[in-house]
């Protein structure tokens, strides 16, 4: 029993029968041997003194301090009887006897102390290994996010580039799709056409101009601001759109809520976003709300919809850049809003709603 033992509990008390009665077995035996054996051989006696330390050593170390000295105990209740039968007449040897009886005692509460320092120790020493062995595979994960890092970084400013060099060809195409456009007749094949070639080069603008703004952030120019603000602006932003799919837009404004540390324009971004979302996800006669609170050091903005949810598999990759689950969505809302609340030192996390829908929480630091 050098450490912890994580074997069910009914293998070790078996264990633990096993080794009791073995010891028991072995202080019977060698205490049967005193009285079997003549007493005229007296080196076969002190052979088995001597044998009597093997139980109470093993006892001490399997069990402890406790152990050894139960095993001393045991020893000499079995031994005492033997002494007075056997050497009552020999003053000198009796004594010598019971000066044994004491040693057995010693040995067991020494070698248990020592046992019990030992397994401490092991238990120490086992502990600081699986520790580094954390912090090493830590620092190799570490390293690995660091390399991958780099290598995103820069397909991250290869496609930023590339992204930027194609907003002047796309300028030129609309412009190009705009004059054929206005020469075609008015419900035409070509018409139509024109209006779909329309419609995906706004959708392709609005892609690059996402991408860029995911792939060159602006760092957050921080000051105190009062969220209420920030809120009723989205609320008023995006209350037309809720009113045309019939779902009522909550606003349940914190009593006090002190000035948040933040970039209005940037987290203003980051609100819309979410409650867009949640908008889309909320089918007619639902609820959208935006709940303020206050926690320790923080500001917290709930947006709750009452829509599908989202799915366990999905949850861990919801701010990934590029996923979604919507047919002609862009994925990168959320992984903006993500990029700009960590840069504010806050946080944004998507919660199971209850008993349905979702809920998107954003954690932003007090000035």
């Amino acid at each position: 029993m050098n450490g912890p033992d994580v074997r069910p509990a009914a293998a070790l008390a078996r264990r633990d029968a096993i080794r009791g009665f073995g010891l028991l077995a072995a202080i019977a035996g060698i205490s049967g041997l005193h009285y079997i054996t003549d007493t005229s051989r007296v080196v076969w006696h002190e052979l088995y003194n001597y044998l009597c330390y093997l139980p109470i050593i093993v006892g001490a170390y399997w069990y402890g301090a406790w152990g050894g000295v139960a095993a001393a105990a045991l020893t000499s209740a079995a031994f005492i009887p033997h002494i007075r039968a056997a050497w009552a007449s020999n003053a000198a040897y009796t004594a010598s006897q019971y000066g044994q009886v004491l040693v057995f005692h010693v040995i067991g509460i020494t070698v248990g102390l020592l046992a019990g320092a030992q397994r401490r120790l092991t238990i120490r020493y086992r502990d600081s290994a699986t520790s580094l062995e954390r912090v090493n595979r830590e620092l190799h994960d570490s390293q690995e996010h660091l390399r991958r890092a780099d290598r995103l970084s820069a397909l991250g400013e290869i496609a930023a580039g590339l992204a930027h060099e194609i907003q002047n060809p796309l300028a030129g195409v609309k412009g190009a799709l705009e004059i054929v456009a206005s020469r075609v007749t008015a419900g035409s094949p070509e018409a139509e056409f024109a209006d779909i070639g329309g419609k995906e080069l706004a959708r392709l603008e609005a892609l690059v101009r996402e991408f860029l703004t995911y792939a060159r952030p602006h760092e957050p120019a921080l000051r105190p601001t009062d969220a209420h603000d920030v809120v009723e602006r989205v609320a008023a932003l995006l209350r037309a759109e809720a009113e045309r799919k019939g779902i009522a837009l909550v606003f349940e404004r914190a009593a006090t809520l002190p000035a948040l540390s933040l970039d209005p324009e940037q987290i203003t971004q980051v609100i819309f976003n979410v409650v867009l979302n949640a908008v889309q996800a909320t089918g007619s006669g639902g609820h959208v709300r935006i709940r303020e609170s206050l926690d320790p050091g923080w500001g917290v903005v709930d947006v709750i919809d009452e829509g599908p949810g989202i799915a366990p598999e999905h949850l861990s990759r919801i701010f990934d850049p590029f996923f979604t689950t919507k047919p002609r969505g862009t994925g990168l809302g959320l992984a903006i809003s993500q990029r700009i609340v960590t840069a504010h030192r806050g946080t944004i996390e998507a919660l199971p709603g209850s008993p349905s829908g979702s809920v998107f929480r954003i954690r932003l630091p007090l000035s």
